[in-house]
């Protein structure tokens, strides 16, 4: 079972490192109409909240507009968050991702993957992290693996390092054997 498990995970990791086909930063890039007021290649972005840093985002492109006001991540994102210590408590990774400075939301698309330090993971095709509640979120269908299950279903919420999490509409059969049988 471990071993399954540990491929899987290997393998989901492969997929999630993978650019789509035929999808290359420039075609990405090419998608937005607008002209950024300003543009940075790997940059390192720094989320506070709270009077601390809570979020680090990194990508292999990012473009900052001012009408309407957000930032927009192209390839290889990766957002580390932080607990109210400092301490590392879980990353996101995704293909694309966008901030939307007046609501405070971070939209993840495309091979979501979060993953805790202590080992859950989630994977679905479009995340939300809010800044102000510090909370991540889908209405899409989400794939939860934790230490003993993998858990299917659509809509998901949950803190950002995965510790309390609800799924709006679980699916799928379990096969444990209950205390009393």
């Amino acid at each position: 079972m471990t071993i399954r498990l540990i491929i899987y995970l290997g393998m989901l990791l492969f997929l999630v490192a993978c650019d789509p086909v035929g999808q290359s930063l420039e075609q990405n890039k090419a998608k937005e109409t607008r002209v950024p007021s300003q543009e940075s290649w790997n940059p390192t972005i720094r989320i506070n909240s709270v009077g601390k840093e809570n979020v680090q985002a990194r990508a292999a492109y990012s473009a900052h507009y001012d009408d309407p006001k957000e930032i927009v991540f192209i390839g290889s994102v990766r957002l580390d968050f932080f607990d109210l210590e400092g301490v590392h408590s879980s990353t996101m990774l995704a293909d694309t991702g966008r901030v939307d400075d007046k609501r405070h939301l971070f939209t993840a698309t495309g091979n979501v993957y979060v993953e805790s330090d202590s080992g859950m993971t989630l994977v679905t095709d479009i995340l939300y992290w809010n800044e102000n509640t510090e909370s991540i979120f889908t209405d899409h269908p989400i794939v939860l693996t934790t230490e003993s299950d993998t858990l299917y279903g659509v809509g998901f919420e949950s803190d950002s390092n995965l510790e309390n999490w609800t799924i709006s509409q679980p699916t799928g059969v379990t096969y444990r054997k209950l205390d009393n049988e």
